[in-house]
């Protein structure tokens, strides 16, 4: 069975890679397989001693370029050399710090350099910045939080992982708690949190082969409902092009001309989109064409040619002829695609 021809199994795996993405995907990944980002609502909440944590471990030292006389603050990471600094750092009207999911971005843009600088420098670079744009009562809680947040990465590659997301969850939740307090840890990771239960729901919703496509769709629209707000429309604008492309392949299977199409995408994503659509569209017109094309000649070599050495030379001439060294790739990926699905 040919992949393009898969429409309802792809749809599946784009639905649960986008509710696993939400939910999974965050910059944190690395350091405790669910992240905790989100958008929560901000507040302000001083940081109070609590018992800490093992100080997190520090990596191999890396060679960096730096200019000569450079501070190790100043040293920046080629990684992070041309990009913007991800997160951002602020105190509310009484000079303390406002605690929220863009401090862990922040602190994670930096933490990505590990391995490429040593640990004291990274962390040099983060004080500096803190202390560069906040005020000092904020800037010390900062830097409170930070030490908090490299002891609480280092829990998390201790905690034992069993397979069962749930079970993974709850750790988190209770390492967070241990770390932060049941405040800050509210409005570091409860965002991300919810949206993390909502993804699990959902893939057992999805995984429930007794539930009808109604009772489906009615149990995750609910979930839906649960999600924050953010991450509702971060999920509707990754579904976007999927819920259109049905859409018009119900037009067009109700019998819709395409200038009747033209018409609704003109309405849905404005004149330039739908120029864009027309020129794409034209573009896999083409492709399916080539594809095909190939196919058929593919066919008729394997047909005419027993000697196995000599078939695969022609092939592979035929194959450098038909498409560009990146076509190529699709045409091999499409194929392991098309072998699988005859497996089935």
């Amino acid at each position: 069975m040919d992949s393009e021809s898969k429409p309802r199994r792809l749809k599946g795996i784009l639905v649960l890679v986008v509710a696993l993405g939400l939910g999974f995907g965050a910059r944190r990944l690395h350091a405790e397989s669910s992240a905790p980002g989100g958008q929560a609502s901000s507040s302000r909440a001083p940081i109070a001693a609590r018992a800490a944590l093992p100080a997190a471990a520090k990596p191999a030292p890396a060679t960096v370029d730096r200019a000569p006389g450079a501070a190790p603050a100043e040293v920046v990471p080629s990684s992070l050399r041309g990009t913007e600094e991800d997160g951002s750092l602020a105190a509310d009207e009484s000079g303390n710090l406002v605690v929220g999911p863009e401090i862990l971005a922040f602190f994670d843009y930096h933490l990505s350099a590990t391995g490429e600088l040593p640990a004291a420098e990274i962390k040099a670079r983060i004080l500096l910045r803190i202390h560069q744009r906040l005020p000092e009562r904020a800037a010390g809680q900062a830097a409170t939080l930070l030490d908090r947040y490299l002891a609480y990465r280092e829990a998390t590659r201790r905690l034992r992982d069993d397979g069962d997301s749930a079970s993974r969850l709850q750790a988190l939740h209770a390492l967070r708690v241990s770390v932060f307090g049941a405040d800050d840890a509210g409005r570091l990771f409860g965002a991300q949190e919810r949206t993390d239960a909502v993804a699990l729901a959902e893939q057992r919703i999805h995984q429930d082969l007794s539930l009808t496509p109604e009772d489906r769709a009615a149990r995750l629209a609910k979930l839906e409902a649960d999600l924050p707000e953010a991450v509702r429309t971060a999920r509707a604008a990754a579904t976007l092009p999927l819920r259109e492309h049905e859409e018009e392949s119900a037009r067009r299977a109700a019998g819709q001309t395409d200038d009747e199409i033209r018409s609704y995408r003109v309405a849905t994503v404005g004149e330039a989109a739908a120029d864009r659509l027309e020129t794409l569209d034209a573009e896999r017109a083409s492709w399916k064409q080539r594809l095909q094309a190939f196919r058929a000649a593919r066919a008729a070599i394997e047909a005419k040619t027993s000697d196995p050495g000599a078939r695969r030379i022609a092939e592979a001439r035929l194959l450098e002829a038909s498409f560009s060294p990146q076509e190529r790739l699709r045409v091999a990926a499409l194929d392991a695609l098309a072998a699988e699905g005859t497996a089935e």
